[in-house]
């Protein structure tokens, strides 16, 4: 180990296997959060609107975007793109729930 003087030595190789590493993390971390949100937005969806369902479009494309991330693990991608499909039906959930109630009044 390098004594608090000594500069740590970090090859490029190491930094950018570091990189991958937390980029995943972060991939990761996000696709659960969106899926989280996907699951709480279902249990509460009783008060939604357009701006709900704008935001929901906006994360579904977000999560498709990630998925294409060159590298990124297949369980991941995976998950990305079932949570953003899991929001976009959410969207049309909302669009149609919205669309009966004009036809009510």
């Amino acid at each position: 180990m390098a004594s608090s003087s000594e500069p740590m030595k970090c090859t490029f190789e190491d930094l950018r296997s570091e990189n991958r590493r937390l980029r995943n993390l972060v991939v990761s971390l996000s696709a659960t959060v969106l899926r989280n949100a996907a699951v709480t937005f279902y249990k509460n969806s009783r008060a939604v609107n357009s701006t709900d369902a704008e935001q929901f479009v906006r994360e579904a494309e977000d999560c498709f975007r990630c998925a294409k991330i060159p590298g990124l693990k297949k369980e991941i991608a995976d998950g990305l793109e079932v949570a953003g499909h899991e929001l976009l039906a959410k969207v049309v959930e909302i669009e149609t729930s919205r669309q009966r109630l004009k036809w009510k009044k």
